[in-house]
């Protein structure tokens, strides 16, 4: 770690209201709703010379290749992470009562089942409708007119809301429970009441949100691009694609694990999963070339001076999609219908020793790229909205694994 001490997170805000920093460290997760990562203080980071320090992608991790020609052009995640709900904010999070208005909801069947109160309040307040502490009231849908596309969401029982866009959740919590988790395969009973495979799913969740240690690397965009081009904002010029290839290649090339990356790069946060990767297209250019697809001029590269050697690279990836939360049962074996796939065009910049040191995006992923990415190192036991308790979940989860 670049990191002297642990680094305490809080949760990002829906609205981008924190500035996200590249590294983060031992989680005690707070705040507010979001389908968002953590926010850490900022700590000494070692940066690589030809690319800015928040691209760096040793903060991803300390040992990576970084030579070309050493890295594979393909790799998969051994454990290919699973789908899920991000739980959405609108609906109250995993209060909602997925399997139909007559059942209980996962926070209330978990409440039950361990002798837990206050249990929906404490969801709500953290991940759910009353979370929305700064947006309008609402009545109805149509009293929502900023952002486009808000939804008034109430609480079960209510009649006035708040509003709300649809994509707060957390997607933030969802992912790296889908890569370190093994996913439920079956119902249990516990002191009477039943998880559902899909309850199961929403708890080991919801318990994400605490007690997690990650790498990350990039800023979070908050633009929502609609003032102009996004290409020029600094945050939302991440990630370098010589980062992206450099984490892809080591991580899901050489070591078969997965990771995490924002797939917008406005201030919608998406985290998925990413299952792989297949380089498709590798070209070499000469400096002319380089600049002409780049829009530039000249024989001389003007990108980086530090670039001795120059790739034209597509790379095709595949991503974890959500779930409906709706749906129940393990959806591994249909993993098919869940996985998303992505181009992406750059070029790559190496330096003498065949290093890479950056790259610049190409065409539509100038536009269409990774905000940030990160990975989930390790899940200690701890206490998610001041009430569900990692421990009671994992047992829940380890009694749906057994045969």
């Amino acid at each position: 770690m670049h990191a002297a001490a642990p680094l305490h997170l809080v949760r990002a805000s829906a609205r981008g209201l924190s500035p996200l920093s590249p590294l983060f460290s031992l989680a005690a997760l707070v705040g507010l709703a979001g389908c968002d990562a953590p926010v850490a203080d900022a700590g000494p980071r070692v940066n690589r010379e030809a690319w800015h320090d928040i691209d760096d992608p040793s903060l991803i991790d300390d040992d990576f290749e970084y030579v070309l020609d050493e890295l594979p052009t393909s790799g998969e995640a051994k454990q290919v992470p699973w789908p899920g709900s991000y739980w959405p904010t609108y609906r109250d999070g995993i209060n909602e009562r997925w399997d139909g208005d007559d059942t209980r909801s996962p926070a209330e069947k978990y409440a039950a089942a361990f002798g837990k109160s206050g249990v929906e309040d404490a969801v709500s307040r953290r991940y759910g409708v009353d979370s929305l502490t700064l947006d309008p009231t609402c009545r109805r849908d149509s009293d929502c007119k900023q952002p486009e596309g808000s939804v008034c969401a109430k609480r079960r029982g209510e009649k006035t809301g708040r509003c709300s866009e649809t994509w707060f959740g957390i997607c933030d919590a969802w992912a790296p429970a889908a890569i370190l988790e093994p996913e439920p395969r079956r119902s249990v009973t516990h002191n009477g009441v039943e998880f559902k495979v899909n309850d199961l799913k929403a708890l080991i969740s919801i318990s994400y949100t605490a007690g997690l240690e990650v790498r990350y690397v990039s800023l979070r965009c908050n633009d929502s691009g609609k003032d102009g081009d996004l290409g020029d904002v600094e945050a939302c010029k991440d990630t370098n694609p010589g980062t992206f290839h450099v984490v892809a290649a080591n991580l899901l090339g050489l070591r078969g694990e997965s990771f995490i990356e924002d797939r917008t790069y406005d201030y919608e946060v998406w985290n998925q999963p990413v299952r792989s990767f297949k380089v498709t297209k590798n070209v070499e250019l000469t400096p002319a070339q380089a600049n002409a697809l780049l829009g530039a001029s000249g024989d001389h590269y003007a990108f980086n001076p530090k670039a001795a050697g120059l790739r034209q690279i597509r790379t095709e990836l595949r991503w974890v999609a959500e779930s409906p939360s709706y749906l129940d049962g393990p959806l591994l074996d249909d993993i098919g219908q869940f996985t998303m796939h992505e181009r992406y065009d750059y070029v790559l910049e190496l330096d003498d020793d065949g290093e890479i040191v950056g790259g610049e995006w190409l065409g539509a992923s100038r536009t269409n790229h990774p905000d940030f990415l990160w990975r989930p190192v390790k899940k200690r036991s701890a206490v998610a909205v001041d009430v569900i308790d990692y421990d009671d979940i994992k047992q829940l989860l380890d009694q749906s694994a057994e045969p």
